[in-house]
């Protein structure tokens, strides 16, 4: 299917890509539940209005991340939750686009239990570099904060920069590659936790004491402030879905 071309399938950089996204968002929202078979490679290939090949290559990717078992002759089958791959990239990045609570929660404990560490080790191990950095994603979050006309969107790219950033300045290459593997669910969980009533004003005074701790060199401070900072997001986020009702 060519760009200019109608079908069920969004903008993506390649055609591939689209149908992987496809399947793979209705796999992870449940529309294609565990156990399910997915309609016959003919079928797809026709509703998708791509080839037959194309839909075999995306089967094998969604195949790769734990996600369906093509099985000879008996078709594909959607596989249990827990044998996915919770931590392919593109599957943390249609959990997040899905909004979904569950995942949400569980990626604010995973930061709890991530984050005040990596704080403690920035403290000792950042550099100036990456204190400059961290200083300029806290001000630009408190500029959009502050602006009558705020770009939420804006302020969630300076979130985001300010957290990866310190997951670097950890100086710990498996915090970091982690970091980067949780980068587009960190950048919907920021979103979330931003549209939450208060969660801006709320959160902004800790970021900067997160700030002030790493870059005075005080590796304790620096983790109770991150660990203070997650725990106020969390209760923002609680306070806006269903489960915190």
């Amino acid at each position: 299917m060519s760009r200019s071309q109608s079908g069920p399938l969004g903008r993506h950089r390649t055609l591939h890509g689209q149908v992987v996204e496809w399947l793979g968002r209705r796999i992870v929202s449940g529309e294609l539940a565990n156990g399910s078979q997915l309609p016959n490679e003919a079928d797809l290939a026709a509703q998708l209005n791509v080839s037959r090949g194309g839909v075999r290559e995306a089967v094998k990717a969604l195949a790769a991340k734990g996600l369906v078992e093509p099985r000879p002759r008996l078709g594909t089958r959607v596989l249990p939750r827990e044998q996915w791959n919770l931590m392919d990239r593109e599957v943390i990045s249609w959990h997040g686009q899905l909004s979904d609570a569950a995942f949400l929660r569980d990626l604010l404990e995973l930061r709890l239990m991530v984050e005040p560490g990596a704080a403690q080790l920035a403290a000792e191990r950042a550099t100036d570099e990456q204190l400059a950095v961290l200083e300029n994603a806290c001000a630009r979050m408190a500029e959009e904060a502050g602006r009558v006309d705020a770009d939420s969107a804006a302020f969630v790219e300076a979130d985001l920069a300010f957290h990866l950033t310190l997951l670097r300045a950890s100086g710990n290459q498996l915090v970091e590659q982690l970091g980067r593997l949780l980068e587009a669910s960190l950048h919907h969980g920021l979103a979330a936790s931003s549209h939450a009533p208060g969660g801006v004003s709320a959160t902004l005074p800790l970021h900067h004491a997160v700030l002030v701790a790493v870059r005075a060199r005080r590796p304790t401070a620096a983790a109770r402030a991150m660990r203070k900072l997650i725990e106020t997001t969390t209760d923002a986020v609680r306070r806006m879905t269903p489960e915190g009702d």
